[in-house]
């Protein structure tokens, strides 16, 4: 691509467009926004970080690279754990998603709460050019992070979720923070088209943190179908369709839901979690099997089986494969 190519692009993608419009929860968009071909970040339109903590719980603070003054005014706590979550394809900050997530940590009180927002550049019907960006978001949220860290934020107290493109993001924002190593990165059924193929730089995976942990929920359609943390997680055995999320039981639930029809099993990651985050006993008996068939026939059940909760409260020192199983609406948990 020549400079006047790249300006030109770069003029495009900086226009008020393109248009959009919002279905069923979903963000769709007339063209897509490619910034692999034009790096240039718009700070409120393309990306920006969202503060939410027991002080706001409902309307954010924004924040950005360099601004002191919004950092200041807003009620950023350096003593507390901040959570930090990545939308997926389709979203933005204000979907479901990221209000679930961001309504169990306020409940807590104990968090800062920061959401990714980028739903230009994760539109859809433009999967190809959002799963490109990925890469892009990544490195600017770490850049973001660096940024926090040079004013205070004590690095190992961050936590970073994703859910589906969001968890790729998360990974890649792992591997571009330089002021230090991420303590941990949750990824909520992260995404598996194109990225199967996709070189480590790209993606998530057990590098990117001193721990990553993984909820599966919709493996081999939606989310990626191998382990990839130091923990991967496979309720329900970890594919579509998860319990509940049968057509009839949909149908049931919603007869107007189109979208939920597409993505119940891929959801069921993020539902998980934040059930997990304001229920410390939630999701306890997670157990370490080579596969679900032998977890089924109780062969792991065993005095010498390592055992763990799912979600927020996961014991760190767990490793390889872990099998749970599930109620099939909120709660979740068994336990």
């Amino acid at each position: 691509m020549g400079v006047s190519d790249y300006w030109f692009v770069c003029l495009i993608g900086s226009l008020p467009g393109p248009p959009s419009v919002n279905f069923d929860g979903a963000n769709l968009q007339l063209y897509p926004i490619n910034k692999n071909k034009c790096h240039y970040i718009d700070p409120v339109r393309d990306i920006s970080f969202q503060l939410f903590t027991r002080h706001n719980p409902l309307m954010p603070s924004n924040l950005r690279i360099g601004d002191d003054a919004a950092l200041a005014q807003s009620h950023f706590n350096f003593s507390e754990p901040t959570v930090f979550f990545f939308h997926a394809f389709f979203e933005s900050s204000q979907a479901i998603p990221a209000t679930y997530i961001r309504t169990a940590y306020t409940q807590r009180g104990d968090h800062n709460i920061i959401l990714l927002n980028a739903p230009r550049l994760e539109a859809g019907p433009w999967y190809l050019t959002a799963a490109q960006n990925t890469r892009i978001v990544g490195q600017y949220a770490a850049r973001f992070i660096d940024y926090l860290v040079s004013r205070g934020l004590y690095l190992p107290s961050l936590h970073l979720t994703g859910l589906s493109l969001g968890a790729q993001m998360a990974g890649v924002c792992g591997q571009n923070v330089k002021s230090g190593r991420i303590r941990r990165i949750t990824g909520l059924d992260p995404a598996g088209p194109l990225f199967n193929k996709w070189p480590k730089s790209l993606k998530l995976d057990a590098s990117d943190a001193e721990f990553v942990d993984i909820i599966h929920s919709d493996a081999g359609i939606f989310g990626y179908p191998r382990q990839i943390g130091h923990a991967d997680f496979w309720p329900n055995r970890g594919i579509s369709p998860q319990p509940g999320c049968n057509f009839k039981e949909i149908k049931k639930r919603n007869p107007d839901a189109i979208v939920e029809l597409l993505f119940c099993s891929h959801w069921r990651s993020y539902q998980f979690f934040a059930e997990s985050v304001v229920n410390s006993d939630a999701f306890y008996g997670a157990v370490n099997c080579n596969k679900w068939e032998e977890y089924e026939e109780g062969i792991c059940n065993d005095q010498n089986s390592f055992t763990t909760r799912m979600g927020l409260y996961v014991d760190e020192r767990a490793r390889g494969n872990f099998y749970i199983t599930t109620n099939p609406e909120s709660p979740y948990s068994k336990t």
